[in-house]
């Protein structure tokens, strides 16, 4: 897992395939108004906003393919995090939709406005969440094929 101001994201364009052309999207988009952005090589851009729910009793999620990142523009959210082999797979896991639902301890992280983090495969991750007080985000989730 990488947390970051997004400002900083772009020295990670070595190691993230995709990731400057989806900076250059995230930063030209004049609307952020909930919308999907398709990018090459099947990747794409997802602008998102609500309120944030409550951690407890949650699932956390990871993928197989596609690496996440997720940049709070407004608001704030908290993310629960741990290695996927940790955890236990909750049912099974959705191919199509790449993810799975996973059960578990995590340790839990502020994400402020104007930051951002990725998470591999190996991430499981609970976004949108709060521990005590919900919260309005709005954010991009950029989604990148490994």
């Amino acid at each position: 897992m990488i947390v970051c101001p997004w400002k900083d994201l772009g020295r990670y364009a070595p190691v993230i395939p995709g990731l400057e052309e989806a900076v250059k999207l995230v930063n030209s988009l004049e609307s952020l108004e909930p919308a999907t952005y398709p990018l090459s090589s099947g990747n794409k851009v997802l602008v998102q906003q609500g309120t944030t729910k409550a951690a407890e009793g949650q699932l956390l999620e990871a993928h197989r393919e596609y690496l996440d990142i997720q940049y709070v523009i407004k608001g704030g959210e908290t993310v629960g995090w741990a290695p996927v082999e940790t955890l236990e797979l909750s049912g099974e896991f959705n191919a199509a939709k790449d993810k799975g639902m996973y059960a578990g301890h995590c340790d839990f992280m502020d994400i402020a406005e104007g930051y951002c983090y990725v998470v591999y495969p190996e991430d499981a991750h609970m976004p949108g969440s709060h521990l005590e007080v919900p919260q309005n985000y709005q954010k991009v989730v950029v989604k990148l094929k490994v």
